[in-house]
């Protein structure tokens, strides 16, 4: 049994299609898992409550697309969590950095926050740093 070139450049087509959607679909998921977490949205809240963060970025401040690829800046490993997240408010844009550890009782704790705008890319707004007395 013989196949054409032109079957085979179909099947090939349609299962490069095929693989290029599973792999964003799924980047999609680990982006939206990301999000869910009581530690990413404790770090938004942290952010849209700051008076300067809003009073630079302007309101409403937007959480854009994870590179959840980037293992270095963003990940999860057992009860550390790091990410960089890209902001969006309607006077520039930012990048949000933030860490985070799960304690003892296992509940995620945002220990420090970080605000870069894009014009000022040298400087970051401390939005939160960890006090000694872990409040």
């Amino acid at each position: 049994m013989t196949i054409s070139n032109m079957t085979l450049v179909k099947i090939g087509a349609i299962g490069g299609v095929a693989t290029v959607t599973m792999g964003l679909l799924f980047k999609n998921k680990l982006n939206n898992n990301v999000k869910a977490t009581d530690f990413y949205k404790n770090a938004l809240k942290l952010v849209r409550s700051h008076p300067g963060a809003v009073n630079l970025l302007g309101e409403p401040i937007k959480d854009l697309r994870i590179d959840v690829g980037n293992e270095k800046d963003n990940f999860t490993k057992g009860d550390f969590a790091q990410y960089k997240v890209p902001l969006k408010g309607s006077k520039q844009r930012g990048t949000l950095y933030f860490w985070a550890e799960r304690d003892v009782n296992e509940k995620w704790l945002v220990n420090r926050v970080e605000l870069e705008l894009k014009n000022i890319p040298d400087k970051r707004l401390l939005i939160k740093a960890m006090s000694d007395s872990r409040s």
